[in-house]
């Protein structure tokens, strides 16, 4: 095989056992890696009742075919399980280095069971795997975590760990790699703890074969053109926080908990006031040449001290505009604690704004908190964060999540997610799109199984009424499958999602990596499988139609005043012609002919 290594890793915590066992080339061609592997291993092998926090749920780390190819942006790895945060399956995405330490030591994937008595890591170089004692890291934050892992392992090595949020089980905990790198959404982190795992070690040193090298040099070199695209250039001079300013110009900026769409103070947290304030250094994850990271430090005139990486627009929309923060030192801060405790920054951001609107409304007063939490209040918020990943007080009931904040205090209207899992940094009353993939997402609100921005935000690749129902079915559709073929191989969304053409590259740098001919219709089919075989598992736990929900505040209550202004999420009529592109029932389940022609049934 080539592209892939060949071998899954599987480790028992509850017995100690180790084993490796080849891939299957069937498997692998129809599931390709990533998401799609991991997800299918999932759906054969889980109990798919079990508790997401018990030892039975599995936790599976799972890289791509094109993972360390040298492809552009080809530093990516998916963690896949039951989530605990929405009962649902979940995929989170994380780059980095810590991908190409795994896939070089010689695995296609690392699939963890069980749960072991005591903490322990598990240290992985080359083909050596061991279960090693955890104690000396147990309570740690992530950089401390690192800094002993390594001194105990290699110096080289890479580490992916959970921090004191995961420990304590909090249901929206992340994954840390590299320090500042996440694979943070739906609770993985939790699943990590419950299984007594504080670590993830891996040093590799092997090397990656693709099955046709003059052939995958070609599109490699035309893959140059994404750099060199707008958008490619705006990555790198301003980061993610460039859509900041993108979408405060199109009333789409979530602003005090998705009230509004336009953020007042929004130049006092983009991109520009990053470069003047903390600003250190771009970076890249392994094999990317856009830069697109941000290495800052907090200034010395800032009250509040630190360094580290980011933030991403992600954790300023969600710990600044949604909140009402106006400091990107501020915002700076939130993000390094978060990244120490191992918290998904949009999570916490979302459970922070109901939290704050809970207040606002007379709903949750200052004694059952024990401090004042007001809109704006940054201080606040960080205390908050403290105690909900150490469960500390009213944080033990925020660390359950915004929506069991919001239900548990009598408005469960103010959260602003879906299925259980808080939205991205996206409007979706000034981009109706977006509301339907949130709807429709495996996992919930999230912004890495789908996006809409560049059609109904961008124009590319033609334009379209980001406020009119209109072809967004059909939009939606398309870019999960794409996404899902994306999260298979091991590469970024970025440059192949989001620059017109790059698609086809992609094509072509995946079959020269595996030897077999794939056209875009072949890859956007495997997509659609996997997103499909995603639909199956939650199907199984009764997910349909029912779950596949936006809140009131989007569907009923009119957008504010600019673009969209008086525009709601037509969410049910999206969904009849959703459910008809996707050839499932009305009910959102997918037929026996979809499944048949999909190779899933």
């Amino acid at each position: 095989m080539t592209g892939w290594m060949g071998t899954i890793l599987r480790v028992n915590l509850s017995d100690g056992t180790i084993e490796k066992q080849p891939l299957s080339p069937e498997l692998a061609h129809d599931y390709v890696g990533g998401r799609g592997l991991a997800t299918k291993i999932l759906l054969d092998e889980l109990d798919i009742h079990c508790d997401p926090l018990g030892p039975d749920n599995m936790l599976i780390f799972a890289n791509g075919p094109l993972t360390l190819t040298g492809a552009l942006s080809s530093g990516r790895y998916m963690v896949v399980s039951k989530s605990p945060l929405t009962g649902t399956i979940c995929s989170s995405n994380s780059g980095g280095y810590f991908p190409a330490a795994f896939k070089t030591a010689g695995y296609d994937a690392i699939i963890l069971k069980g749960r072991a008595e005591k903490p322990v890591y598990l240290w992985i170089n080359n083909d050596r795997v061991e279960i090693r004692d955890a104690a000396a890291v147990w309570g740690r934050d992530t950089r401390e975590t690192v800094e002993i892992l390594k001194k105990e392992t290699r110096k080289d090595a890479r580490v992916a760990c959970i921090g004191p949020a995961g420990e304590n089980l909090v249901r929206f905990a992340a994954i840390m790699n590299d320090a500042d790198r996440a694979a943070a959404r739906s609770g993985v982190g939790a699943v990590m703890g419950s299984k007594n795992l504080k670590a993830l070690v891996i040093r590799g040193t092997g090397g990656v074969r693709v099955a046709n090298p003059e052939e995958f040099l070609r599109p490699l070199i035309i893959s140059n053109h994404i750099k060199k695209a707008d958008l490619g250039i705006a990555l790198e001079e301003f980061g993610t926080p460039l859509f900041v300013d993108i979408m405060n110009a199109n009333n789409a900026m979530p602003t005090k908990n998705f009230q509004e769409g336009f953020y007042v103070e929004g130049d006092r947290i983009n991109g520009a006031e990053m470069i003047e304030k903390t600003l250190v250094r771009s970076k890249a994850c392994y094999g990317c040449s856009l830069n697109c990271g941000r290495n800052t430090r907090l200034p010395s005139d800032s009250k509040y001290t630190g360094r580290g990486d980011g933030p991403e627009y992600e954790t300023i929309y969600s710990l600044g505009s949604n909140i009402l923060v106006d400091d990107i030192c501020a915002i700076t801060k939130m993000n390094y604690l978060c990244n120490e405790l191992g918290i998904d920054t949009m999570d916490a951001g979302s459970t922070v704004a109901a939290v704050m609107e809970l207040v606002e409304l007379g709903k949750l007063s200052e004694k059952e908190i024990g401090y004042p939490v007001e809109w704006g209040d940054a201080d606040a918020a960080i205390r908050l964060l403290e105690d909900i990943a150490m469960k500390r007080g009213f944080g033990e009931i925020a660390a359950m999540g915004g929506q069991h904040v919001a239900e548990k205090y009598g408005a469960p209207e103010v959260f602003m997610g879906s299925k259980g899992q808080g939205f991205a940094g996206y409007h979706p009353r000034a981009m109706v799109g977006q509301g339907l993939l949130y709807a429709t997402s495996p996992e919930g609100g999230n912004h890495t199984t789908g996006n809409t921005v560049q059609q109904e935000i961008n124009g590319i690749p033609e334009p379209m009424d980001p406020l009119s129902a209109e072809g967004k079915a059909e939009l939606v559709a398309m870019r999960q499958n794409e996404t899902a073929f994306v999260e298979c191989c091991g590469v970024c969304v970025f440059p192949y999602m989001l620059i017109d053409g790059s698609f086809e590259i992609l094509a072509d740098l995946y079959s020269a990596a595996v030897g077999k001919k794939y056209t875009e219709a072949d890859i956007r089919a495997i997509g659609e499988r996997v997103f499909n075989l995603e639909r199956l598992f939650n199907r199984k736990l009764g997910f349909d139609r029912k779950n596949d929900t936006l809140p009131k505040r989007l569907t009923a209550e009119p957008h504010n005043d600019g673009i969209g202004e008086g525009n709601t999420v037509p969410l049910e009529e999206m969904l009849d012609e959703y459910y008809r592109v996707r050839g499932w029932t009305n009910d959102g389940v997918p037929t026996e002919e979809k499944l048949k022609e999909l190779r899933l049934a």
